[in-house]
């Protein structure tokens, strides 16, 4: 909260006392938040890094395995033929306490899920979550009245289904929508004196689709491949302004105003191999992704005294910033007795370039960006049954290594910053089976990343009190 206050303080003082060619608008929006709540993924998935899935999971990911998911939750990483279950309907309820990959402020996340197969060959879900946090603070001084505050709220859906073509082949497909919001205010007032008041609102809403399919070449191999592609508008609104003793605004000074229209799509395909003597599975994939972030609006920046508006930095020109991803992981999962013991990697290379012309203050200024990372991720864990697979202990580690170069160039002066940061985090968590009913409890926890970088960790780290609770229950 403080430091997102004084973040705003800080871009307030540059804008107005740096001199014209400071202007970093390219920067700016490359490094705007694109995921403040991501909650697409089971307390299982978070445990096991997604080596160990249920059919929420399914439904998020791959739907095209719905039509033959074992509800009940089979040990291997997707499902095969003649794997379905007693169950046609599956219920899953999350509570968490930022327990989700970069879920901010330890705000409370309620999801939900509905899995249904109706029929023999088809199968569709729903699922949904909301997020909300509001933290105030006052304080009193004299006749001086300070208040900080922080509201952050959003929400998520998605449908999907799975169709059975035939013994081998699957297809699928699914849609959903977000919306987000994140307002972070601070105030200063005395009465008959003045005083101000600042505002740091980020919102961002989308849509996105997908479909894939998978063939069963044999008994024990299969191929998959799926397009994923969305849309969705970020809007960020930063700005301050000047009250009088009765409380009046006389000037309001906007210091960022952007509106960016997103898009994105991500082609992959992967290979699957079942352990036929021991049980367990292998799971090979590949995969491109490409996003693209464009503004729509020119008047970036600007002072408005009451009378009149003076720009202070318009937008001229752009070459929207796109960002591309190629990827690479491999998973498996080996069974012995009843341990269940799975690792997995993940090399990511990915590449950010774009460039802005602005107007800032009278000087024509251009920027453009050119950035690099090369990210590997490392999972190792184990799932163990403890009595007669009524209470399973999962626990696992992570490591992630990345590599990044950051390269800006303003007019004809070039910097750029390279560094290398790693950073681990570990998972404890504990299934119980009561009839139909599985309850999951994860505990997870790690180190910040490393100092020098300017890309957060993967994940945050997670304090002992704050857990995330799963129960599913199917009929």
């Amino acid at each position: 909260m403080k430091s997102s206050i004084l973040g705003i303080t800080a871009i307030g003082l540059v804008a107005l006392l740096a001199p014209g060619d400071a202007s970093a608008t390219t920067r700016d929006i490359a490094n705007l938040q694109t995921a403040p709540l991501t909650i697409r993924q089971s307390v299982l998935g978070e445990l096991s890094g997604n080596l160990l899935q249920d059919p929420f999971d399914e439904l998020q990911f791959r739907p095209y395995n719905l039509s033959s998911v074992n509800l009940e939750r089979y040990g291997n990483l997707s499902p095969w033929p003649g794997q379905e279950g007693e169950q046609n309907r599956y219920v899953n309820a999350l509570i968490g306490n930022n327990g989700n990959t970069n879920v901010r402020n330890g705000s409370d996340v309620l999801q939900g899920s509905y899995i249904q197969q109706s029929m023999e060959k088809l199968a569709w879900g729903v699922s949904a979550a909301y997020l909300a946090d509001d933290v105030r603070n006052t304080d009193s001084v004299g006749t001086s009245v300070f208040a900080d505050g922080e509201e952050l709220i959003g929400f998520d859906a998605r449908f999907a289904f799975g169709l059975r073509v035939s013994d081998r082949v699957r297809i699928g497909g699914g849609v959903g929508a977000f919306n987000r919001g994140d307002e972070v205010t601070d105030s200063s007032f005395q009465d008959g004196v003045g005083g101000f008041f600042s505002l740091q609102d980020l919102q961002q809403s989308g849509v996105d689709a997908d479909f894939g399919f998978r063939l069963f070449q044999s008994s024990a191999t299969s191929w998959q491949g799926q397009l994923a592609v969305g849309i969705g508008d970020t809007e960020l609104n930063d700005f301050s302004e000047t009250l009088d003793g009765t409380g009046a605004v006389t000037s309001r000074f906007v210091v960022t105003e952007y509106a960016v229209s997103d898009m994105y799509v991500e082609l992959s395909g992967g290979y699957n191999r079942r352990y036929q003597d021991h049980g367990g599975e292998l799971q090979l994939q590949v995969g491109y992704r490409m996003s693209e972030h464009e503004l729509d609006n020119t008047d970036l920046s600007y002072t408005d005294d009451g009378v009149t508006i003076t720009p202070s930095l318009l937008l001229l020109a752009q070459d929207p910033i796109g960002e591309a991803e190629l990827f690479a992981s491999a998973g498996t999962l080996f069974v012995r007795g009843w341990t269940q013991m799975f690792a997995g990697a993940r090399l990511g290379l990915s590449q950010v370039d774009g460039s802005t012309q602005v107007d800032s203050l009278g000087t024509i200024v251009d920027e453009a960006i050119d950035d690099s990372r090369t990210r590997l991720s490392l999972i190792l864990g184990l799932r163990q049954p403890l009595w007669n697979e009524k209470f399973r202990l999962i626990a696992g580690a992570r490591a992630e290594w990345m590599d990044e170069g950051l390269e800006t160039v303003i007019g004809t002066t070039s910097s750029g910053t390279d560094f290398t940061q790693t950073t681990t985090s570990y998972t404890i968590g504990v299934e119980t089976v009561l009839s139909n009913v599985n309850f999951d409890l994860a505990w997870l926890f790690g180190e910040a990343p490393s100092p020098g970088g300017t890309t957060t960790a993967a994940r945050q780290t997670i304090d002992f009190d704050r857990v995330v609770i799963s129960a599913t229950l199917g009929w």
